[in-house]
């Protein structure tokens, strides 16, 4: 088996083609806590709504209209999206190590400006340059049914994170589930090439997770699963 270096399961990932064989993959509906003693989560999460953001093309629409709510929220962003951003955020998130080094290389003032910290999420142990460690939850292996590889996303473990530091209220941008292109690279440029796999958790996590109800996109094929967000919603004042 090919295998090169990454976080996948204690710092190994899997090459594509053994992703995708059934027998190596695992359903991850859940995450917990590695933390030794906890995180003070409520030192750093300051609103109920918290912004999800992708690297999908639908970035700067979504999140432009969401703005346009003057909602007050915290915002949580998925490997290279932080770059839109002209303001601090709270949080970020990957689930492979290049992004790990990407961010240490690119963070700046506008996001993070002095005596401000973004808390850093990853999958495992990984004591490095990270602030929250999360495990994933194998309700398969939980059965005694063996499996090894989480098909997710980092956008995954950033809903399934904002559930468990217990936000109310989580909206997706810029995280269509298509082929296109990321927001930063021009229109036409080959986006990414997701595994059937991807789309089955997080189809599952809607229909398996009463949580899956905080949830909502404001583009794409994950807003036909979760729905899309209103200013009303976000208000609490409707479904």
């Amino acid at each position: 088996m090919k295998v090169i270096g990454g976080w996948a399961w204690l710092n190994r990932e899997v090459a594509v083609e053994e992703k995708v064989k059934v027998k190596n993959q695992m359903k991850v509906l859940a995450v917990e806590l590695l933390n030794e003693g906890g995180f003070p989560f409520e030192k750093y999460c300051k609103h109920d709504t918290v912004l999800v953001t992708g690297d999908g093309h639908t970035l700067p629409d979504d999140v432009r209209r969401f703005e346009s709510w003057n909602i007050p929220h915290d915002v949580y962003c998925v490997n290279r999206s932080m770059l839109f951003f002209e303001r601090p955020i709270t949080h970020w998130g990957a689930v492979d190590s290049e992004e790990s080094v990407w961010f240490s290389e690119n963070v700046n003032r506008k996001i993070k400006p002095k005596g401000h910290r973004i808390l850093r999420h990853c999958i495992g142990e990984m004591p490095m340059g990270h602030d929250i460690h999360w495990r994933a939850i194998n309700f398969a292996e939980m059965n005694k049914i063996a499996k090894h590889l989480w098909t997710g996303n980092s956008s995954l473990l950033a809903i399934l994170s904002s559930v468990e530091m217990g936000y109310k209220r989580i909206v997706l941008a810029g995280i269509p589930l298509d082929t296109k292109q990321h927001w930063y690279h021009p229109e036409g440029t080959e986006g990414p090439n997701w595994v059937g796999m991807v789309y089955r958790q997080w189809m599952d996590f809607k229909m398996e997770i009463p949580e899956a109800e905080r949830v909502r996109s404001l583009s794409g094929y994950s807003q036909f699963i979760f729905g899309e967000p209103t200013r009303e919603w976000l208000n609490g004042n409707a479904s």
